[in-house]
């Protein structure tokens, strides 16, 4: 319902996010001020503002929890992968020649195309570099098939089998987490709870009489600062954080020449 939000970019997003919560903030502040003569501060309204702003702290701690864990879960399947390629090389190394020539260029190929993967952020290319990586996967396999036929009982095929099988794995795992991110709704949800917090603080400000304008603007672009780098951990390939895959830049640089 609102796969729109993780369309916007972040340079959109950012200041768009102040403004909503800056402007919450004022908004509440004129709204304390008009009924200051009506509403007398108190501690409820206190313990109602300090309520808000823990909800808020809660809500932000969660959406920032799942964020981090889902960049540590991309960022340790991109050094997998990185040695599943190289381990799948080196097994190819004590194949035939014939085979062995073929298979170190596929892998040459496949490991070029998981380097970019996703990078830079195009839905569409990201489809393709998925078919194309099936592709070489297959083209893979059928040099395993090849190897394995020729020699049934050899035990260096059989390594290399397994290990092509577990990079093919990898290759779905690290998809899917790329795929997959913190939900929209609660994005949505910390962004409105923000609002409300902050509005409820402009107001109690207003009803005490207090100028907090100032104080008010900088804790809203503290608070969108931290909403901002949620939304920035859980968008791998994209954004100014990032998933680093010098890890897979290594493993093809380390793949024996042709």
């Amino acid at each position: 319902m609102l796969d729109w939000l993780n369309q916007l970019d972040l340079a959109l997003l950012y200041p768009v996010g102040v403004v909503l919560i800056a402007g919450a903030a004022e908004i509440g502040n004129v709204c304390g001020r008009r009924f200051r003569s009506t509403e007398q501060p108190g501690d409820d309204l206190g313990t109602l503002t300090g309520a808000a702003l823990g909800l808020l702290a809660l809500l932000l701690a969660f959406s920032f929890s799942i964020a981090l864990a889902r960049f540590d879960s991309r960022r340790d399947l991109v050094l997998s992968e990185a040695n599943a390629i190289g381990t799948t090389a080196n097994y190819a190394l004590m194949l035939p020649q014939p085979e062995q020539g073929k298979i170190l260029a596929l892998l040459r190929d496949y490991t070029r195309l998981r380097v970019s993967l996703g990078i830079p952020y195009d839905p569409a290319r990201f489809d393709r570099d998925i078919a194309r990586s099936v592709e070489l996967q297959q083209l893979l396999w059928q040099q395993a098939m090849a190897a394995t036929a020729a020699a049934p009982q050899s035990l260096p095929a059989y390594r290399f089998v397994a290990s092509l099988n577990e990079m093919n794995n990898i290759h779905e795992s690290r998809v899917t987490a790329l795929r997959y991110h913190v939900p929209n709704e609660v994005m949505f949800l910390l962004l409105c709870v923000a609002m409300v917090a902050l509005g409820f603080t402009g107001y109690h400000a207003g009803v005490s009489g207090a100028s907090r304008r100032v104080p008010n603007l900088i804790m809203a672009v503290t608070i969108s600062v931290l909403v901002m780098l949620v939304i920035d951990l859980d968008r791998p390939t994209r954004g100014v954080i990032q998933v680093p895959n010098q890890p897979l830049i290594d493993a093809g640089a380390g793949l024996p020449p042709p």
